[in-house]
């Protein structure tokens, strides 16, 4: 129970003794009637999906990291960057995740749980955003339920690269922030006719093309750009797919 709460408690309880003593039982009655209806349509709202609280208080600005985003290893970065404010909470229950993780026999699994290790060792020595690990745990098997219930019990968000963590977020009236979704929103806008310039690496799959990256990661298809592989060239771009898995850029070498 809150501190404000139990202030908030304590001066209902003097208003309403006050008005005992000097109006008389009737109006303690009805007082206390509007009070108890008060509390009631509160609830109601809340069954209606409508959150008010009479004794809410200023949230708190706590962000939980989940596994996915640990592994992940974007988020040092971001902080960094100082995007992020507020402070940085790992579960307890996370880390032992990852240490088992990180002597597993699936060489996979060793080198995420490895990797989301050292991204919270990473976490504990920045100088840009308060970090703790705290012990709260919960019955619940499913490790994105526990993050969920702990943000709840926290009043936190939830720094995450799971879209099913969105989703469930969501159900729970919490806020989500996808670094998968942040990093989309970031990629550069481009158009047929603009120009770029490719380091083209490999070839492609269709005869004399050629392929390169922009630094996002997205393809980049060159056509006749076979013979240029291993250089820098100046491309013009032609179309853009839009796949599942992302965009294909594809262009052609700009000849001077």
């Amino acid at each position: 129970m809150n501190l404000i709460f139990i202030i908030s408690l304590a001066v209902i309880v003097a208003i309403e003794v006050d008005i005992y003593i000097k109006y008389s039982l009737p109006m303690l009655i009805l007082s206390l009637a509007l009070i108890f209806l008060v509390i009631l349509l509160e609830q109601i709202l809340k069954k209606m999906g409508q959150e008010i609280d009479i004794f809410k208080t200023k949230k708190k600005d706590i962000k939980i990291i989940d596994e996915s985003a640990l592994i992940d290893g974007r988020i040092i970065d971001i902080i960094n960057s100082r995007f992020l404010s507020g402070t940085i909470i790992v579960p307890k229950f996370i880390v032992e995740k990852l240490q088992k993780m990180s002597n597993s026999n699936d060489t996979i699994e060793k080198a995420n749980g490895r990797r989301g290790l050292d991204v919270i060792a990473r976490l504990g020595e920045n100088d840009k955003l308060p970090f703790k690990i705290v012990n709260n745990d919960y019955q619940e098997p499913d490790i994105n339920k526990k993050v969920i219930e702990l943000a709840k019990e926290m009043n936190a968000d939830i720094i995450t690269t799971d879209f099913n963590v969105n989703k469930n977020g969501a159900i729970a009236n919490i806020s989500v922030l996808n670094i998968a979704d942040l990093a989309v929103s970031l990629k550069p806008i481009i158009l047929p006719g603009q120009e770029l310039n490719i380091f083209i690496m490999k070839e492609g799959k269709e005869r004399d093309q050629g392929v390169g990256y922009l630094d996002d990661g997205t393809m980049v298809v060159i056509e006749d750009g076979y013979n240029y592989i291993g250089k820098k060239m100046d491309v013009i771009v032609q179309s853009i797919l839009q796949t599942s898995s992302g965009r294909i850029i594809f262009t052609k070498i700009k000849f001077h």
